[in-house]
């Protein structure tokens, strides 16, 4: 080949690479670049339908990053189990103190508690790693009339059913309601003070609010799933449940907590869930995409919050929004979760779909045909019947919507784990169609009844007139 073949493929190779340059950058020019932080939380807030929402990102060092969307975003917000951290990072510096040990056993500090245990060789590790064999029943626990402390309560709350073995992992709020009794007695003093004598002080978190008068004060309604829309809710306040539940503060009080546990973790003992996690101080730990991850949510009716702590990589992330109702969860849960992973590697999941418009449109479906096939059986007129027929049909429609008014007043609070009061704070839209359901079960007896009567006066007004 001469110089000038070998000059013309040169220069058509610089052509050609250049083009591949000047495509590339073109391209890259109008690459979308990544999300911020901010734009993400906007687009969940909107996806969930809540009116504030606020996230922190913070290393031991404090803030690195930082987003909010609506009017109540710098509010306090409640923590719900969250504050369980707070309470096993307390009972961590009284044993550090020399005041207890995990091995402690609870009836020797709390005598009075030797009837809600089904095994008195409960310890306070087997309280904090939920292992002691409680249940969890709503119906002790969150009672936003209470203002007493742990400690004095404790004699008055019954043995919840359905004991199991100490030994196993079994989540529970009442052994928080225990631990925060033992810290009260074991402290001789209340557990606000211990709490922030070992935690929210050293923290910087001085903000967060222990006090149920300033709570009730400070706090501003949460917000709850109702028919598509949200319904704001008063939440209250137990006193016995600042150990379980009931701390709140803003998103800086608790992103200061984050930041001070990342470099007080310690090397918690652990139980094993079951459910490829571990427990632990409060908190789950989890292998999340190759990251050794502790982290635990809270939710109260109307307020959710989420806090991660990544110490391999000394990072924690905590979220908190004024919006929370059962029927969500998942679809809340998974906002926390995404901001974890978004974190950790970059990456987001879509949220799963709600679950309320199965079940409202269930509940609704039913009642809806009940109330149908009665307004039809009316219009439809009216058949003769025997005495004897009478009778059948009215005792099997009154057995039959009796049995059915009476299992579901009784077995849904019971699979939802609370009352029907409770159900109305955490599901109010669902309580409304289980109620309208309901009515209709009892209107399509009543119809029933009615009709089997008038057709049997038909029949002795024919057999009269014959």
């Amino acid at each position: 080949m001469g110089a000038s073949a070998v000059t013309a493929v040169r220069r058509g190779f610089l052509v050609v690479l250049l083009l591949l340059v000047a495509s590339g950058a073109t391209m890259f020019a109008h690459a979308d670049p990544p999300p911020s932080l901010q734009q993400q939380v906007e687009r969940w807030a909107s996806d969930i339908g809540a009116p504030s929402i606020s996230v922190q990102i913070v290393d031991s060092d404090g803030l690195v990053d930082d987003a909010s969307s609506g009017p109540d975003a710098g509010a306090p917000f409640v923590w719900g189990s969250v504050s369980k951290q707070l309470a096993a990072a307390t009972v961590g510096g009284l044993a550090r103190d020399g005041l207890l040990q995990n091995d402690t056993v609870v009836v020797d500090v709390l005598p009075q508690a030797e009837h809600l245990l089904g095994d008195p060789q409960v310890t306070v590790g087997d309280l904090v790693r939920h292992t002691s064999g409680l249940p969890h029943d709503v119906s002790v626990t969150d009672d936003w009339t209470r203002r007493e402390s742990a400690s004095d309560v404790l004699a008055s709350i019954p043995q919840p059913s359905g004991m199991g073995a100490r030994g196993t992992f079994r989540y529970s709020s009442l052994n928080y309601l225990l631990v925060q009794a033992v810290v009260e007695q074991v402290s001789a003093g209340p557990y606000a003070d211990a709490v922030r004598r070992y935690v929210l002080d050293p923290a910087g978190a001085s903000g967060t609010i222990t006090d149920p008068d300033a709570f009730t004060a400070a706090v501003p309604d949460g917000h709850v799933p109702f028919f598509g829309t949200s319904r704001s809710v008063d939440v209250g306040v137990d006193s016995a449940g600042l150990g379980y539940g009931y701390l709140a503060g803003t998103i800086e009080d608790l992103g200061r907590y984050a930041s001070w546990r990342l470099d007080n973790l310690g090397d918690p003992v652990v139980a094993e869930t079951g459910h490829g996690t571990a427990y632990g101080d409060g908190l789950y730990n989890e292998d999340i995409d190759g990251h050794d991850v502790w982290w635990h949510s809270g939710a109260v009716p109307g307020y959710y919050t989420y806090v991660a702590l990544v110490p391999g990589e000394d990072r924690a992330i905590v979220l908190a929004t004024n919006r929370y109702g059962e029927i969500e969860a998942e679809r809340v849960a998974a906002v926390g979760r995404n901001v974890t992973t978004q974190v950790l590697d970059g990456s987001a999941s879509d949220l799963p779909s709600s679950m309320a418009p199965a079940v409202l449109g269930t509940l609704l479906g039913l009642a809806t045909a009940l109330l149908a096939a009665s307004g039809w059986s009316v219009v439809r007129g009216t058949r003769e019947r025997s005495a004897v027929g009478a009778i059948v049909r009215s005792v099997a429609a009154v057995v039959v919507g009796g049995a059915l008014i009476v299992g579901a007043l009784i077995g849904v609070p019971a699979l939802a784990g609370g009352t029907l009061s409770a159900m109305w704070l955490w599901a109010p839209d669902v309580t409304v169609a289980f109620w309208v359901l309901l009515a209709a079960v009892f209107v399509a007896t009543v119809v029933v009844v009615i009709k089997s009567a008038a057709g049997y006066r038909k029949l002795r007004s024919r057999t009269a007139e014959g």
